[in-house]
């Protein structure tokens, strides 16, 4: 498993007319965040270079507690992996107050960029996903 951590502020125009965040944004911050760990992790390129592009399958979303404007988030999420999908699990919560406004649970797997059918999860994205974090890889 593979942990990351991603960091954003709560914007005015994804507020909905109670101003509180639209539920349909926190989908966008999960996305965010799988693409930050992908940035951070330094696979982005590997997934150019594979001729793969990660797409959700399914996703779900349990609202806790509202985030507003300008709120400091913090997104915590975790990877695992299978022979087709990676697992994903975000906490987005305030930073302020360290309460979890929202958990995001959902799946991916690669598309190749040609095709267009689902491949095998890539296997150095794999191996990085399954690898020990304390291993300095």
């Amino acid at each position: 498993m593979r942990k990351s951590t991603f960091s954003l502020t709560v914007r005015g125009y994804e507020l909905d007319g109670f101003g509180h965040v639209n539920n349909s944004v926190y989908l966008q911050y999960g996305e965010t965040a799988i693409w930050n760990f992908f940035q951070k992790s330094d696979l982005l390129k590997y997934l150019e270079e594979a001729g793969v592009f990660p797409v959700i399958s399914e996703s779900s979303q349990r609202y806790l507690h509202e985030l507003k404007l300008l709120d400091e988030v913090q997104i915590d999420s975790e990877f695992t992996c299978s022979d087709y999908l990676v697992t994903y699990k975000h906490k987005v919560k305030n930073k302020n107050t360290n309460v979890i406004s929202c958990v995001i649970k959902g799946k991916f797997g690669f598309v190749d960029k040609k095709e267009r059918i689902i491949r095998d999860v890539p296997a150095a994205i794999k191996e990085y996903i399954e690898s020990d974090p304390d291993d300095n890889k």
